[in-house]
């Protein structure tokens, strides 16, 4: 009975992946995060320890030079659009990642202010990345998600 039980539970967790979830698109996304915005944007960073960076070390504990693609993942799903339907919400996030990319503005941010506070207005990466790599970019935090590259969506491991 317990193996039945574990062997629902398996196939259940497998379809509770959302139909939008593409694991290569992600892991494309995630190498050009690396490759394009890596230099500035720390991928994933425990919340606590941010939390501890910003409200009681002023940014002196890690130096960030941005905000953390986590971070911006949660803001971007807590901020952005409407939530019902994962497909729209993730255009809406990709029309204002592109928007922002291209016109940065500090008063378009999605960021706490306690955060942002801490950053310089990001330059604009009009002509220095595609359209389609910003989508890509946008496909990987919206599913990042979790913390320390951890995401209810995707484990390397499980495939």
């Amino acid at each position: 009975m317990k193996i039945l039980f574990l062997i629902i539970l398996l196939i259940s967790s497998l379809f509770a992946l959302p139909e939008e979830f593409d694991k290569e698109r992600y892991e494309n996304g995630e190498k050009i995060f690396e490759n394009k915005c890596s230099q500035c944007h720390v991928k994933s960073m425990p919340i606590p320890l941010l939390m501890k960076n910003f409200i009681e070390e002023d940014n002196k504990l890690l130096n960030l030079k941005a905000p953390t693609g986590n971070e911006i993942s949660f803001r971007l799903k807590q901020q952005i659009g409407s939530k019902d339907d994962i497909e729209f919400h993730l255009m809406e996030t990709t029309d204002f990642v592109k928007d922002y990319i291209n016109n940065p503005d500090k008063a378009k941010t999605i960021c706490l202010p306690g955060v942002i506070r801490h950053f310089d207005t990001m330059p604009s990466m009009k002509g220095k990345i595609s359209e389609e790599e910003v989508e890509e970019i946008t496909f990987f935090l919206y599913f990042l998600e979790g913390f320390n590259g951890v995401n209810k969506y995707y484990e390397k491991d499980e495939f």
